[in-house]
């Protein structure tokens, strides 16, 4: 690990707006040989719109393209950090299936970079990427720094959550048994079905999911049991 992890990690931890993090962020990624720092946060819910924090030193013609054409569904460092628990080092690669957007991202010197994944248990995603426009993440680089990203990835995480939007939902708020009906439910079981199931009344089943809709604040059993899966209250 770096001699400085804990002087950035308390940078990080102290930073009162998104703007410190992103401040503290870039220092890290100058102090570490990279030019730039991004640092994105999604919470699953509502579903339809998902709650998202995005900031990054990227040009500002870069950074609104990349909302305006909505690239993150498509990029490939994205993809492809969240489907490992270890940071992911990438390169640009105009000639894959999303060369274009490669082509962009080479303009404003975006070649080389590292992206570590964070998650939280309310099923919340944070990604911390470091790039630089020359310069491949070697194999001495990696074992040098990859338990640095993740533990700075952590702190980001831990910071940045506080900055979406209030309404998360905390699995104390349910009950065992509520957390029970609600598996079940999610399995597509009906009242009835659950009650043999659990050995407890119908009446008793409906009166555990008529205050898991409340406790959620869902309008009906379909959507608490979606949200409930989606921020790891199933787990």
């Amino acid at each position: 690990m770096h001699e400085l992890l804990w002087v950035w990690l308390n940078e990080v931890s102290a930073s009162e707006s998104n703007e410190a993090v992103l401040a503290a962020l870039a220092r890290v990624a100058r102090d570490l040989g990279f030019d730039h720092a991004a640092y994105g946060m999604r919470r699953p819910v509502p579903i339809t719109k998902p709650q998202i924090i995005m900031v990054s030193t990227y040009p500002e013609e870069w950074q609104a393209r990349y909302i305006k054409e909505r690239y993150v569904e498509i990029d490939p460092t994205v993809k492809g950090a969240i489907c490992v628990d270890t940071p992911l080092t990438w390169s640009s690669n105009a000639g894959d299936s999303v060369g274009q957007f490669w082509e962009e991202a080479m303009s404003v010197g975006i070649l080389h970079g590292w992206s570590a994944v964070s998650r939280g248990a309310d099923g919340t995603v944070g990604l911390l990427t470091l790039s630089r426009k020359s310069g491949r993440i070697g194999a001495a680089e990696c074992a040098s720094n990859e338990k640095t990203m993740v533990l700075l990835a952590q702190a980001a995480h831990a910071v940045m959550v506080s900055r979406l939007p209030t309404g998360r939902v905390a699995e104390g708020h349910l009950s065992l048994r509520e957390i029970d009906v609600l598996k079940w439910t999610a399995d597509g079981k009906t009242a009835y079905e659950i009650a043999r199931i659990l050995n407890i009344s119908e009446s008793t089943v409906n009166f555990h999911i008529k205050n898991i809709v409340s406790k959620l604040a869902c309008s009906n059993k379909i959507q608490a049991a979606a949200k409930a899966a989606l921020t790891g209250l199933l787990r």
